[in-house]
């Protein structure tokens, strides 16, 4: 069986909060935690200190969820004391250079050899567009081994200010923390959800800047202006739509949401994720959100009945999104009542495999 505990605390004092939020764990083997920014360096310090043998990773989060609610300024902690084998690393450099550790990835990888039962959980610093760096890192190491990647950038108030990963009492600001977990008792299922559709305007990009995530023409027209266009608003106003209305990138049979970032003079557009050259994209508006979200939980639900435990990545513009509705506390009760225990935090990006998305919630189930 895989023997966890989740806990929380709220309380100022770091001390008592860790040790609210740590008190009933034994001999754990594994600690991932998530708190907000102001904290976090303590909170990573002395968890660590608190457990010296155990592999202790985190991440700064907007808001953290679990079955009991969503909290915000609050300690949250999964513990594991059996059940699992984990093994975890850092890159470095990620902004840049992280192909520059890839040793550190096949080192780890070499021991593992149950891909069903295998993940890469990761989390990357955020607001330095090193995701797909990062992707491209692991996956030259684990696609070759079919172990999946599960993860997600950091989070902080939702206003793009500071964030933070943490891997056994240090912290990182241009980094990737990742952990291989062996599930003993069974597989891992992966869900990725969108909220928001098609609508009928699809283009081609044709003039891009990968790196800075940046598209300056599709079909060979201004960015800007034809996504004004698409959505029937002067250019001026476009600022108030970007929230409402990502992008969707189009690979084979899938679509991955890609958020906007900003307007580039006037006539480009800036993302939070990268396209490239001759990419199908097509606008996206809101769904329904709350019945999508119903008809995810109840697919889930149906199909991993055996679930011991589920790791939720839940994007910090989906948070924020809820909040504004008022369903941020009832969609991670919601989420408990159909996945039972889970742990999840509310970042800037999502990864799965070998894409980095935005605007997206990701389930890892285990049995």
């Amino acid at each position: 069986m895989m023997k966890y505990k989740i806990a929380r605390s709220s309380k100022t004092d770091i001390n008592l909060a860790i040790q609210e939020a740590t008190s009933e764990l034994k001999n754990p083997k594994l600690i991932l935690f998530f708190s907000g920014v102001d904290e976090f360096q303590d909170y990573a310090r002395e968890i660590k200190k608190q457990f010296p043998e155990a592999i202790t990773m985190g991440a700064t989060t907007f808001a953290a969820f679990c079955k009991a609610g969503a909290y915000k300024d609050t300690l949250l902690v999964l513990g594991f004391e059996d059940g699992i084998r984990c093994e975890a690393g850092v890159l470095e450099e990620v902004d840049k250079y992280p192909l520059k550790y890839v040793d550190r990835v096949e080192t780890l990888a070499a021991n593992f050899h149950e891909p069903q039962n295998t993940v890469c959980l990761e989390f990357s610093s955020a607001l330095i567009s090193c995701e797909e760096l990062v992707l491209s890192t692991l996956n030259a190491v684990l696609a070759k081994k079919k172990i999946p990647v599960f993860g997600g950038s950091a989070g902080d108030r939702g206003k793009a200010e500071k964030s933070m990963i943490s891997l056994n009492g240090k912290v990182y600001n241009n980094a990737c923390v990742f952990l291989l977990l062996e599930n003993l008792n069974g597989k891992i299922s992966f869900y990725r959800e969108n909220i928001y559709k098609p609508t009928q305007h699809y283009f081609k990009s044709t003039k891009v800047d990968v790196r800075q995530r940046i598209v300056y023409e599709y079909d060979h027209k201004p960015a800007a202006q034809v996504m004004a266009d698409a959505l029937g608003v002067n250019l001026r106003d476009l600022p108030n739509y970007l929230d409402s209305y990502p992008m969707g990138h189009i690979i084979g049979n899938e679509m991955y949401i890609v958020a906007n970032n900003a307007i580039v003079n006037n006539n480009a557009m800036a993302y939070h994720a990268r396209i490239y050259n001759n990419s199908q994209i097509v606008l996206l508006e809101p769904d329904d959100y709350k019945t999508v979200i119903k008809s995810t939980l109840e697919k889930v639900k149906r199909e991993c009945k055996n679930s011991s435990l589920t790791l939720m990545v839940n994007c910090l513009a989906r948070s924020i999104l809820f909040e504004g509705d008022g369903y941020l506390n009832q969609f991670a009760t919601d989420a408990g009542e159909a996945l039972g225990d889970y742990v999840g935090f509310a970042g800037y990006g999502e990864q799965l495999n070998e894409e980095h998305f935005n605007q997206t919630m990701i389930l890892a189930v285990f049995e």
